[in-house]
């Protein structure tokens, strides 16, 4: 009776197995496919919420972005009568304000804006070549072009040149890139430090 008590007994409580514990090579392979499935992820959660939840601030340029256009360098003479060819500046930049001799104040403004533009660039300012387009007969003054010796005076032997510049009913800054496309144009004043700031950024590409 005590042995089969012990048999019942035994056979209502059997004896707890413990599952074996995973092997750690499947648990590190587990955790490896789980770090590849975020990363893969992670950059479509980003630009899914700052293209719908915060989009980010567009700043707008200082200077009207236009469609890229060759600079006709045939129509474009030094002082000395000699071709603006572009193989004298390939590889710079070109910054180009066209203005009467007769350099007035808002003349002389802008370019002493461009030589403090191009000088603010720091080792990068011989990327950029200064270009005065003189609009009229008359011969800049002594003392201006002193002040300003890397300025490049330049004359144009057909009136479509000023049109391509923006016309003669008002003065423009215009940017021509190292491949002789014009790219920008800026008003004759713009604000200083936002100029030379959006000028540094594009003449690094």
């Amino acid at each position: 009776m005590t042995e089969d008590r012990r048999i019942g007994i035994e056979t209502a409580n059997p004896p707890l197995v413990i599952p074996a514990a995973a092997p750690r090579g499947h648990l590190k392979g587990r955790l490896v496919v789980l770090a590849i499935v975020v990363i893969g992820v992670l950059p479509l959660l980003a630009a899914l919420y700052f293209r719908y939840v915060s989009p980010p601030e567009v700043k707008a340029t200082v200077g009207q972005p236009l469609d890229p256009v060759r600079l006709p360098f045939e129509l474009l003479r030094r002082a000395d009568g000699a071709m603006l060819e572009h193989t004298e500046v390939s590889g710079k930049w070109l910054v180009i304000l066209a203005a009467p001799g007769a350099c007035d104040e808002r003349c002389q403004h802008a370019l002493y804006l461009t030589r403090q533009a191009r000088t603010a660039q720091g080792r990068n300012m011989a990327r950029i070549d200064r270009l005065w387009l003189i609009t009229d007969a008359v011969v800049p003054a002594a003392d201006l072009m002193a002040a300003h010796p890397d300025l490049v005076v330049i004359k144009a032997t057909d009136g479509k040149v000023l049109q391509f510049l923006g016309g003669s009913e008002r003065r423009y800054i215009n940017l021509v890139d190292r491949r002789g496309l014009l790219v920008f144009r800026y008003a004759d004043d713009p604000e200083p430090k936002a100029f030379i700031r959006e000028l540094g950024k594009l003449i690094k590409f």
